[in-house]
């Protein structure tokens, strides 16, 4: 299919964007502006209010009581200048006496600013009348301040407060009231206007997205196609790749960016091609390592040297022990093929190990003992097949063997959280500090697949290309005292069963 476009895609793009986003842009900012004009107006009409309000609601009061205490001389006018006295030990009902002067002073300063912004002439005389009124306070309160120091100065002192001071704090109080109700007036006014703005600017808006629509419909029906037709042919190209053909190409004339698509979609599927082989290679890689492992678990030399015995205890005529051993044989490899199975429950490896350490203490009777405890709760839950026995084929041959006297392997299982933790102990001739850190290293690094190492180093790639990385072994050693190794695993919310191994495995 052959397209020939004299805009590329990205500047077809960038024009329908454009026809939105300027006209949306020039509407917004129109909007803001005018919302922000009326809302510093309000903002500073309500601020106005609430200050007012303040001083409505504390001055009168707090000046009537704070000039009483003065004329009955609880409170001194010298002390008060200093700073605001507490009255009462308990902070729940004390009791604060300010100073009067610095009260008039902050109340002249704020209503000076409420002037300044005030909505309207009206407010505006109202606040000159409270300026004034403040003034006649002051002077009062020197009189009151002049008499203190005069006798009888509280029959001189209580009827100016009773009238003087009263009266100016009432004549304050009035003039607070009225120019709240005028700048209230003013609010009014201004949501009146801000209403009729709103309705305005909805009218423009909705004229405008009208015109803003019909472009982009026109426009984006054009876009569309010139998109969606290569990206069909694509789309095919694709479906074809999922049947497995990575060698058909697509030839898509065009001036812009569906060309550089159409290059990397043909890249992208050379590499896929080349990943599919990759993984085919990796799986049988993978099944390489699985056989050396049963080769390991297969070892002629254990094999041999188990007929062996046997053939050494029927000649000795110990027919119980021939049966047990047999028995202990079969189990063994039994469960090293397990029908091909990759999983199997935990009570089928404990019972692998069991059979496998059974075997090896009819060979090494004086130096071997062993113990499992896995509590009964974990038995129908899944295991890798083969992550236990070669831990403890690697504790019995380096660990119990090099060891004077008689040697004990301990296999330990308990939960933790949504894992399940195993530990095979031994009490061997243990590692030192190097030999453990260079254990650790070879296993992380699989730098070893000689006979030495390649059970631990094939146990822990197993588990962590089954599980994940978080999954895996972990070492401890003591020189002389022995050596542990843990083994975690996922704990499955469900437990085994042959039906949900084809799951496992996928997962």
């Amino acid at each position: 299919m052959k397209t020939r476009k004299s805009i590329s895609l990205k500047k077809r793009l960038f024009m329908l964007s454009a026809t939105i986003i300027i006209p949306l842009m020039l509407m917004v900012i129109s909007v803001l502006a005018v919302l922000q004009n009326f809302t510093e107006s309000y903002s500073q009409i309500v601020t106005n209010i609430m200050e007012a309000n303040d001083y409505n609601l504390t001055f009168e009061k707090e000046m009537n009581y704070t000039v009483y205490r003065v004329v009955i001389g609880s409170a001194s006018l010298e002390e008060l200048k200093k700073g605001d006295i507490i009255e009462g030990k308990d902070p729940k009902y004390a009791t604060v006496v300010k100073n009067p002067y610095k009260m008039i002073s902050n109340a002249r300063r704020d209503f000076q600013t409420m002037s300044e912004n005030a909505s309207g002439i009206d407010s505006v005389l109202q606040i000159r009348g409270i300026t004034s009124c403040l003034n006649t306070l002051e002077n009062v309160l020197g009189k009151i301040e002049e008499n203190l120091n005069k006798p009888s100065s509280y029959s001189n002192n209580i009827p100016m407060w009773e009238n003087d001071i009263h009266g100016v704090n009432s004549l304050i109080q009035n003039y607070i009231q009225k120019y709240v109700y005028y700048e209230t007036v003013s609010l009014d006014e201004l949501r009146k206007a801000i209403e009729r703005q709103t309705a305005n600017a909805i009218m423009l808006s909705i004229a405008l997205l009208c015109g803003i629509m019909i472009c982009v419909i026109f426009f984006s029906r054009r876009i569309t196609r010139s998109v969606t037709d290569p990206i069909n042919a694509l789309c095919e190209a694709t479906k074809q790749m999922g049947k497995g053909d990575f060698t058909s190409e697509q030839f898509i004339e065009s001036d812009d960016e569906i060309q550089i698509l159409v290059k990397r979609f043909d890249e992208m599927r050379d590499k896929i091609g080349t990943l599919v082989d990759d993984v085919k290679i990796e799986q049988m890689k993978l099944k390489d390592t699985e056989l050396k492992l049963l080769q390991e678990q297969i070892n002629p030399h254990f094999l041999y040297n188990t007929l062996d015995t046997i053939v050494w205890l029927a000649e000795d005529g110990q027919t119980k022990e021939v049966i047990q051993m047999t028995t202990s044989l079969s189990e063994f490899f039994r469960t090293v093929l397990s029908g091909g199975r990759d999983y199997i429950t935990i009570r089928e490896e404990e019972s692998h190990i069991h059979s496998y350490l059974s075997i090896q203490q009819f060979r090494y009777e004086d130096i071997l003992d062993y113990e499992i405890d896995i509590d009964d709760s974990l038995y129908e839950y899944s295991i890798l097949k083969l992550t236990l026995q070669p831990l403890v084929e690697n504790a019995l041959y380096h660990g119990i063997k090099n060891k004077r006297g008689k040697g004990l392997i301990y296999i330990t299982a308990h939960e933790e959280g949504a894992d399940i933790v195993f530990e095979v102990c031994d009490n061997g001739i243990g590692m030192t500090e190097d030999e453990l850190v260079a254990l650790r290293k070879k296993v992380k690094e699989k730098s070893s697949y000689g006979r030495k190492g390649f059970g631990l180093i094939n146990v822990e790639e197993r588990i962590r290309m089954n599980y994940g990385y978080r999954y895996g072994l972990e070492f401890e050693s003591e020189k002389g005292k022995g050596t542990k190794v843990t083994v975690r695993i996922p704990k499955k919310n469900q437990p085994f069963s042959k039906n949900n191994e084809q799951n496992m495995k996928k997962e």
